[in-house]
């Protein structure tokens, strides 16, 4: 069946090919558009006397290829039925890189997966200075390998060392990387892209010589040779198992494909690139890995046309989130005031700002053009006084009632009545902060994580008086910053807070247990967690952990009852990384390493002696997070699993291959999680004691997705 997404005509002796597929907001590869891209080729392999060469571009205005259809791979059931698909987009791929006439790609916005192997095939790629310009092939995230050529060809182009870097990681590269590592071959404004491809194809492209510092000579000389690339190709499986405990096998798979590829040619690399996507899609970590990709779109996807008209923002609250969130929004093209008392803070989010800006300059994400007009957009002040044309006002003051309600106080004088008036509050409540708000409906929470650049989720917080209106252009404008929203109800912690407090709070529990700091972090971490526990407690800071948990304890009473270990660290000055002390010391580079002297602190609070196994730390510390999901589900704070699994994973980290919080759960079943509660309420504390529908599940013999 044709889908009429390509078209092309000829430019001056160049076919030029517009990939546009209809009905979708991005180009993907399907079995339709493979088929349909075999046929033009055949009529450009008839065509080619009469062609000076072919270039291929987007039609759509921010991609170029999103990647292949991901149903595809979803249907895939059987390990050799996975084969044959790859082999087939592998054999269109290769009568693409076989055309007799030179190729260029040119790409504007994303180009991933499916997509870059596209470019790949292509003797030329030239790409925008565009920031939503980038290049990678994410397959590994997804549980699978590149199958359509990656494994192949981009080693070929880049060297080995970076393509396992890529491939291993999923990380997407920008222009000015891509240029550097050798990935394309020029980078222009879009509105010269055409021009740059047509040069390329004329053979007039004035790339220069590419840049190779010491270690890449070393590295092309290694890769020269099979022992050589066995060293770099051994190197990236240390630091892939490092990372992901084994949990996950389609990167050390992907490297086994670059590498034998590289020692057995071409013809036989691709042959066993196909094998390997067939045998990584049928298992059961790529089913969940896809399910998570599905979570974070459905969320991600919403409707942004309610944030329509937000242009002026201020952020009243220079510290670490406050300075995030307003370098977020000028990345995003908003004009923000950033206000604070303190001229030291404004000093410090400014420097901080030019520094991220310097730094992804220099990565090639940023031109220079938007390395000088980013930081243009934030205006520091120490007051409010010019904050009265702000659609949005964002509060990221200190976490204390009085003084958040006396900054909403002062700022609501001062901005109009349709405002949105948000606070990145953690855990106090949105419904109490705006009770002297006039307009109370115009008031949420919108609570980002920590790097504010980094994390993917924010907690769009409903208030009791806040308006259905204002939880839309809240969300909406949380998808303008290139954020996931999850909307939650105005309950203590939230949702993630409200689940990692049980779970940092038993970690101190088992301290006083006798627990050892290293041999829980490492079960943890064998888990699938991307920290230990007490690193996390470090990186997070004592001090506000302490102080979440104070709220928690109000809000839920014994069962939240805060370990005595977090004030005895607090009053040791043990904050955590901020003071280069906490259940770890920590170098002026942020590096940690452990600390005996933390045991003498700990002393008069510990109660005994004891290991614990890690299925038993497992028990102790993932379990009552099940336990509180389920409360959370009772309770009405979300209302769908999905909403938990989401915020979970995107903002606490939790393991993407479970497939998230509840998944896991399911995996473990109803019955198995109730009975280790109950043991665990029997020999623990009545904290332990299994939710209601958790109970009510195990005799129906439910899961949370049926």
């Amino acid at each position: 069946m044709t889908v009429n997404a390509l078209s092309f005509n000829i430019l001056d002796g160049v076919a030029v090919v517009t990939l546009d597929l209809p009905g979708s907001k991005v180009n993907i590869l399907n079995l339709e558009v493979l088929e349909e891209l075999n046929v033009l080729l055949s009529d450009l392999e008839e065509m080619a006397d009469a062609l000076r060469g072919a270039i291929f571009i987007s039609g759509k205005g921010n991609n170029f290829i999103a990647g292949a259809d991901l149903s595809l791979i979803e249907g895939i059931d059987d390990a050799v039925r996975g084969a044959e698909l790859a082999a087939k987009g592998q054999r269109v791929f290769d009568r693409l890189a076989s055309l007799p006439v030179p190729t260029a790609a040119a790409i504007n916005g994303s180009c991933l997966g499916g997509g870059l192997e596209f470019a790949l095939a292509c003797d030329y790629r030239v790409v925008s200075d565009s920031a939503g310009t980038f290049l990678g092939l994410p397959e590994t995230q997804l549980g699978i390998i590149p199958g359509f050529g990656g494994t192949q060809r981009l080693p070929r182009l880049v060297g080995l060392a970076e393509s396992l870097r890529m491939i291993t990681t999923g990380s997407p590269v920008y222009a000015g990387q891509a240029k550097r590592i050798g990935l394309v071959n020029e980078v222009t404004a879009t509105e010269h892209l055409l021009d740059a491809a047509m040069a390329a194809v004329e053979g007039r492209l004035s790339t220069g010589k590419r840049k190779r510092t010491l270690g890449r000579v070393v590295e092309e000389n290694m890769e020269r040779f099979r022992p050589g690339r066995k060293v770099i190709a051994n190197r990236a499986r240390r630091a892939v198992i490092e990372k992901t405990r084994s949990h996950y096998p389609a990167p050390l798979a992907a490297i086994a494909a670059v590498e034998y590829g590289l020692n057995h040619g071409m013809e036989k690399g691709l042959a066993y690139e196909a094998r390997i996507l067939g045998e990584m899609a049928v298992t059961e970590v790529s089913k969940r890995l896809i399910g998570v990709f599905h979570l974070r779109e459905s969320f991600a996807r919403g409707d942004k046309s309610p944030a329509a008209g937000i242009a002026d923002l201020s952020v009243i609250g220079a510290g670490a989130m406050g300075g995030g969130i307003a370098a977020l929004a000028a990345e995003h093209g908003l004009n923000v005031r950033l206000v604070d008392r303190s001229d030291g803070a404004l000093g410090s989010a400014m420097r901080f700002l030019h520094h991220d800006v310097a730094t992804k300059r220099r990565k090639g994400r940023y031109t220079d053009i938007d390395a000088q007009w980013i930081p243009t957009r934030i205006s520091p002040d120490t007051g409010m006084r010019w904050i009265g044309s702000a659609d949005v006002v964002i509060e990221a003051v200190a976490e204390r009632m009085d003084v958040k309600k006396a900054v909403f106080a002062e700022a609501a004088a001062k901005v109009s009545d349709d405002t949105l008036i948000l606070t990145n509050t953690s855990s106090l409540s949105v419904t109490r902060m705006a009770e002297d708000v006039p307009h109370p409906e115009r008031v949420a929470g919108l609570h980002f994580f920590n790097p504010v650049d980094r994390m993917p989720l924010v907690e769009v917080i409903r208030g009791e008086r806040t308006s259905d209106a204002t939880v839309e252009r809240t969300a909406a404008f949380a998808r303008l910053l290139g954020k996931v929203p999850v909307v939650v109800r105005d309950r203590p912690g939230f949702l993630v807070n409200r689940l990692l407090l049980p779970y940092m709070n038993e970690a101190a529990v088992l301290l006083e247990e006798g627990a050892d700091i290293e041999s829980v972090d490492r079960a943890l971490m064998d888990f699938g967690m991307p920290m230990g526990v007490y690193y996390l407690l470090d990186q997070v800071g004592l001090d506000i952990a302490s102080h979440a948990g104070r709220s928690m304890f109000e809000g839920f009473g014994d069962r939240m009852t805060p370990s005595p270990i977090f004030q005895a660290m607090i009053e040791a000055g043990r904050l955590g990384k901020k003071a280069g002390k906490g259940f770890y010391l920590y170098d002026r580079a942020g590096n940690r390493q452990p600390d005996p002297t933390v045991k003498n602190i700990l002393a008069p609070h510990i109660k005994g002696t004891r290991s614990f196994t890690p299925e038993e730390i497992v028990h102790r510390l993932i379990y009552p997070m099940i336990n509180e999901a389920a409360l959370v589900l009772e309770e009405d704070v979300v209302n769908t699993p999905e909403a938990v699994d989401a915020a979970m994973v995107l903002g606490a980290g939790f393991p993407p291959f479970t497939g998230g919080l509840l998944r896991y759960a399911d995996s473990a079943g109803a019955v198995r999680v109730t009975e280790t509660l109950g043991k665990l309420s029997e020999e623990a504390g009545h904290r332990f004691s299994p939710a209601g529908s958790l109970v009510q599940m195990a005799k129906e013999g439910k899961v949370f997705y049926p």
